[in-house]
């Protein structure tokens, strides 16, 4: 069982906002990709509860979910659903070769994921 949607935005903002004295083993990259995996989390989640109320077998089906959205919702609504989660699994993913994501890119993106889980129970078509 996770948190709800609400805990995981809070437990990602005291990620990135908290001073340096209390997360002092946690590097700033790594509390960025930290707070990255909470809001993935966070917004499928939000996905999971939009199908549940459509069509409950579609919380079984991974990427099938987010394609079909575009026939669920305003289709500016799925292209940014889409594009926050590809960039948010792009930065959970640790690679030796890429810099982890910085705390800027990391607000921006907890600023999207908050409109799009305020904006996805009303976007329906």
């Amino acid at each position: 069982m996770t948190l709800p949607t609400s805990g995981l935005l809070a437990a990602a903002d005291r990620l990135l906002s908290s001073p340096l004295d209390v997360t002092h083993t946690l590097t700033p990259g790594l509390r960025a990709r930290a707070s990255a995996v909470l809001l993935r989390l966070a917004l499928e989640e939000t996905l999971d509860g939009f199908w549940h109320s459509i069509s409950p077998n579609m919380t079984r089906n991974g990427r099938t979910r987010m394609l079909s959205l575009q026939w669920y919702v305003r289709p500016s609504v799925a292209r940014q659903w889409y594009t926050v989660w590809s960039s948010l699994s792009a930065a959970c993913h640790h690679h030796t070769y890429e810099l982890p994501p910085t705390p800027a890119e990391v607000r921006a993106w907890h600023q999207d994921v908050t409109e799009l889980v305020n904006l996805l129970p009303v976007a329906r078509l």
